[in-house]
């Protein structure tokens, strides 16, 4: 039986996978907790690489695969600095782990995405968007502050990144607004998404 996951805008994505002809060979840049993503992809027969800089999420990751007995490849590691060969992947993507970063860091980490990607791939990142309401710094003991040197979430104006994905084709691009209720406390935040082919 497959396990739905709660990042509905991964299954817009994985739909485009599946309709690419490429192998189905995925990496997951912060791939990290328990439930991680990826294994949306594995549950849909990708090969599925996870990548973790966050030793914590990396942990509660390799955990999750035990307990469900999915052959997920994880390993600790930078997306700022992707340890595969140039065109090593048909699709990449990075859910919710890039806006931790710096802008100069997303903009190096996209470049590794798009180095890693083969011509004809898929690639999906979503950006905080300027009208995501948190603007708190993080944590001093954040694995962002601590690791990145981050202080707080990134965010992007409706076409600032665009210039990111030059060498690819936009083939979806959707700004949304999320509002939900968890723990009796309303959450809203504000993403850009991008799915773009390498050219």
């Amino acid at each position: 039986m497959i396990e739905i996951s709660t990042a509905t805008p991964l299954y817009e994505y994985l739909r485009l996978c599946n309709l690419n002809p490429l192998p189905k060979k995925i990496l997951d840049c912060g791939a990290g907790w328990a439930n991680t993503k990826l294994s949306l992809f594995y549950q849909y027969g990708y090969e599925a690489f996870g990548l973790e800089i966050n030793k914590e999420a990396m942990d509660e990751a390799v955990e999750f695969c035990k307990e469900k007995d999915y052959a997920l490849h994880l390993l600790r590691g930078d997306m700022r600095d992707i340890p595969f060969a140039d065109e090593a992947f048909s699709f990449v993507y990075s859910y919710n782990a890039i806006s931790f970063m710096t802008k100069p860091d997303i903009k190096n980490s996209i470049n590794e995405l798009k180095r890693v990607l083969r011509p004809g791939g898929l690639c999906y990142v979503n950006l905080f968007s300027v009208d995501d309401p948190d603007n708190r710094p993080f944590d001093r003991n954040s694995f962002a502050y601590r690791l990145l040197k981050s202080e707080r979430f990134s965010k992007f104006e409706d076409n600032e990144a665009d210039i990111y994905f030059e060498s690819c084709e936009i083939i979806r691009k959707e700004k949304r607004l999320t509002e939900k209720i968890e723990n009796e406390k309303k959450y809203v935040r504000a993403d850009i998404d991008y799915i773009a082919r390498k050219k």
